[in-house]
């Protein structure tokens, strides 16, 4: 048995994170912190493709529901922005949730068939 679970590890910094970036998706924006242009979109990126790769390296086996359900809850915080009357929703952020939720599962599946060939080598 190993001496870390990083399965919790992965477990606890994803559902730390998801409160985060909810946290971060709802409070109102201070003027001046936007470098460039599309640094929203960026964010939004990374923040869900952190999201999908904890999620996958916690539920390894459920790689598929985390994909689903990252996807459904970005779509979620931007009905909620749409609610508030400080953010807005923007489908383009929607879709730029979901393109990180796609990049990070794609990399923990290359991690996991790379850690497998190398066992079989």
């Amino acid at each position: 048995m190993p001496l870390v679970d990083f399965r919790t590890i992965y477990r606890l910094a994803f559902a730390t994170l998801v409160i985060a970036v909810f946290v971060a998706c709802m409070v109102p924006v201070p003027e001046g912190l936007m470098v460039f242009s599309w640094q929203d979109k960026l964010e939004h990126v990374l923040s869900f493709l952190g999201l999908a790769a904890l999620g996958c390296l916690g539920w390894p086996e459920r790689a598929e529901r985390v994909a689903v359900g990252l996807t459904f809850y970005g779509g979620l915080i931007e009905i909620a922005q749409s609610l508030t009357s400080w953010r807005s929703g923007d489908v383009f952020d929607w879709l730029a949730d979901t393109t990180g939720v796609a990049i990070g599962v794609g990399l923990v599946l290359l991690r996991q068939r790379l850690q497998a060939r190398r066992r079989t080598t």
